[in-house]
């Protein structure tokens, strides 16, 4: 809610409070189409209710006719300021619906994958009137084989983990390694070095 302008969203028969779009508000960063046209230093939205991602005009998302392929934005510095990419579904085997990853760790052998969505869950403050909503942003990982070209969902728990990736590999890792499953930045190391192997 920090980003919100105190209006709320018709989605359907709800009246939706809060913001659709990744943590409130556009970053800068670049574009590109599946037709190969790239858009540099340009405000992005990217609507995670809606799965769009866009150029941000007058606070809406502009979507042009060509799909986009992926695009990179600049975290604020409060959020960090680290620098995200993100690739259509399609990258990865998934052609439908359209959504994007996060890649977090690419590789020879895999590639770790996170989904931003949003979702309508009933206004916490009002919880008794049925047509007002809240959005609620939320996370799911994915590991995606390069090897079988299949998409995995998976949980931030070792045994997710040992089901996708070699266990022998996994056990080693953890012999030499201090690794808690549930730290994102932990299991990245993890698979950057499972796909250096």
């Amino acid at each position: 809610f920090e980003n919100w302008k105190g209006e709320a969203i018709r989605i359907g028969p709800y009246s939706v409070k809060g913001s659709p779009y990744f943590f409130g508000e556009s970053y800068p960063g670049t574009i590109t189409y599946k037709s190969g046209r790239t858009l540099e230093r340009t405000k992005i939205l990217y609507d995670l209710y809606h799965q769009k991602a866009g150029v941000e005009l007058e606070s809406q998302i502009y979507e042009a006719d060509d799909p986009v392929e992926s695009f990179t934005v600049t975290l604020s510095d409060k959020l960090g300021g680290q620098k995200l990419l993100f690739k259509n579904a399609a990258s990865f085997g998934k052609p439908s619906p359209t959504t994007y990853f996060n890649v977090l760790a690419d590789g020879s052998k895999v590639a770790l994958l996170k989904l931003y969505k949003s979702v309508l869950v009933a206004d916490p403050s009002n919880t008794m009137d049925t047509k007002l909503k809240v959005f609620q942003q939320g996370v799911e990982y994915y590991l995606y084989s390069k090897k079988t070209s299949s998409l995995s969902s998976v949980k931030l728990k070792k045994k997710d983990f040992t089901k996708e990736i070699d266990e022998k590999f996994i056990n080693q890792y953890i012999t030499n390694n201090t690794i808690d499953f549930s730290q994102e930045d932990q299991v990245i190391d993890m698979i950057n070095e499972y796909n250096n192997m």
